[in-house]
C-alpha cells in the first residue's frame, strides 16, 4: 500500500468516533445501531436502576441482555448478563468477559484491581464475596459479581447517583451499614 495511502487510513480511523470510544459514553441512537431495539420487558418491574433518575434502556443482543443508564443523553453505567433460555441467567466465561471488556476499552487500557491480603486463600475469598473489580485508564470502573452479572461505569456515574439521592432526598446507603428501624 502506497504510504500517503496509510496515512489516508489512519486518519479517517482517527476521525471516526466509534472507534475511539467505548460503549460507555455512547448515546441512544448509537446503542441502537450497534444492539438493536430497546426491549423495555428485558428489565424486571423489582429490578432496582442501574443509575437512579437515569433513562434506563435494555437490549437484547446475542443472547446476551445489554442494559444501559443514560444520563445527558450518554451511558454513564452498562450492564450485562449472559440470557439462557428460560431460568437464572448463564455464567459468563473468561474468553466472555475479556471480548466485553475489550468492547468496552476503546482506546483506553482496563487493569484488573486484585485483594492484596497478604494471604492467598483471603484474596480469593475477598474475589468470591466481593467479585472481579477492573479500572480502566480514564478511570472508568468494571466489576464482575459471580461470574454472572458484568458492570460497567463511568468515573462520573457514583457522583451522579450521590447527586440523584442528594435531590430526593434520601442518602444512598452505606455499604455495611446496619438499617435504621
Amino acid at each position: 500500500m502506497p504510504y500517503p495511502m496509510k496515512i489516508l487510513l489512519l486518519l479517517l480511523a482517527a476521525l471516526n468516533p466509534l472507534t475511539l470510544h467505548a460503549r460507555l459514553g455512547e448515546n441512544e441512537s448509537q446503542a441502537k445501531a450497534r444492539y438493536g431495539d430497546n426491549v423495555p420487558e428485558l428489565i424486571g418491574q423489582n429490578e432496582k436502576p442501574l443509575l437512579p433518575g437515569a433513562r434506563e434502556l435494555a437490549y437484547n443482543f446475542q443472547g446476551w441482555r445489554v442494559r444501559a443508564a443514560y444520563v445527558g443523553g450518554v451511558t454513564h453505567r452498562v450492564e450485562y448478563i449472559k440470557l439462557s433460555e428460560a431460568g437464572p441467567p448463564k455464567v459468563m466465561t473468561e474468553d466472555e468477559l475479556q471480548a466485553v471488556l475489550s468492547a468496552e476499552a476503546g482506546k483506553y487500557k482496563w487493569r484488573e484491581e486484585k485483594p492484596r491480603t497478604g494471604y492467598e486463600s483471603l484474596n480469593k475469598l475477598q474475589t468470591a464475596v466481593e467479585g472481579r473489580k477492573w479500572e480502566r485508564t480514564d478511570h472508568a470502573l468494571a466489576s464482575l459479581k459471580l461470574n454472572l452479572v458484568l458492570t460497567v461505569e463511568s468515573r462520573e456515574a457514583d457522583k451522579i447517583e450521590k447527586k440523584a439521592a442528594k435531590a430526593s432526598g434520601s442518602a444512598p446507603p452505606v455499604p455495611g451499614a446496619a438499617p435504621k428501624f
